[in-house]
């Protein structure tokens, strides 16, 4: 049995693009649309094939280095679904946001009036079209380039008017140095904010970090989302190696916030 507390730590880490492979326009399935956990004689019993693919689809989320059986990672999977942050929608759009890092995030947003905001892991299109419109009321010159592995963004999200004239989606993954590339071009000479959303091991989020913090300005943010894992280990040896950025730990005024250490601040200008 997994304890209770790592299991919502782990809510978190699902709140990214590579979860909802077959998703579409319509309502998350409820709890009654799973079977129930397996009984210990069962425990032993092959997977089913829609376990074998939540176990790929966490994995594409969260990498393999998390130590989690198969049985462990669908207990975990259907304990997600129950947590109320995945009945969450923005303009009717399923937007899988903690509403207090949200909050946070708004914030920080007013604070630094971005020109651009980078946002890693698109999912539906929700989260980018949030940004967007708190962006207009902030920065009319303002944009969200957001990116994802795969478009899943549902129609609803992309017909709003402020879709189409505020946010761009990148399709690739978030370090391919041609939508790295792509990115650092159109920030050149711009006040950046980044959240970090996708891939949530250590390996990608220190690319991540390598990729992006060259763009964040003094006072700036890069914001790496769902730590409660192997990410916060990226951090911790991202911040160890700089002088640059700190970890804005007031930023984590709510307990249940999904970036322990991931408010990021540029405190210092790149060398």
């Amino acid at each position: 049995m997994i304890a209770r507390n790592r299991i919502i730590l782990a809510v978190g880490l699902m709140i990214t693009t590579s979860w909802a492979i077959g998703c579409n326009d319509a309502e998350p399935a409820s709890v009654d649309a799973h079977e129930p956990a397996a009984s210990t004689a069962e425990a032993s019993r092959p997977l089913n094939a829609k376990e074998l693919l939540d176990v790929k689809v966490y994995e594409q989320a969260n990498g393999t280095s998390h130590g989690l059986t198969p049985e462990q990672i669908v207990k975990i999977q259907d304990e997600m679904r129950k947590a109320p942050v995945f009945q969450n929608r923005f303009l009717g759009t399923w937007t899988l946001q903690n509403p207090s890092d949200a909050w946070i995030v708004m914030e920080i947003m007013y604070e630094v009036k971005p020109d651009i905001i980078v946002e890693a892991s698109t999912f539906h299109g929700g989260s980018a079209n949030l940004w967007a419109i708190i962006l207009e009321h902030i920065n009319p010159n303002g944009k969200v380039i957001t990116i994802d592995i795969r478009d899943q963004r549902v129609s609803r999200a992309k017909r709003l008017p402020i879709a189409k004239k505020r946010v761009e989606f990148l399709l690739g993954s978030s370090t391919d140095p041609k939508v790295v590339e792509k990115v650092h071009r159109q920030a050149k000479g711009k006040k950046v904010l980044v959240l970090l959303d996708s891939l949530h091991s250590k390996e990608h989020v220190a690319a991540e970090l390598e990729a992006y913090a060259p763009l964040i300005n003094v006072g700036s943010y890069i914001i790496v989302q769902d730590t409660a894992m192997a990410s916060i280990q990226a951090i911790d040896e991202f911040l160890e190696a700089t002088d640059e950025f700190v970890a804005d730990r007031k930023r984590e005024r709510y307990s249940d916030t999904n970036s322990v250490r991931g408010y990021l601040k540029r405190v210092k200008p790149a060398r």
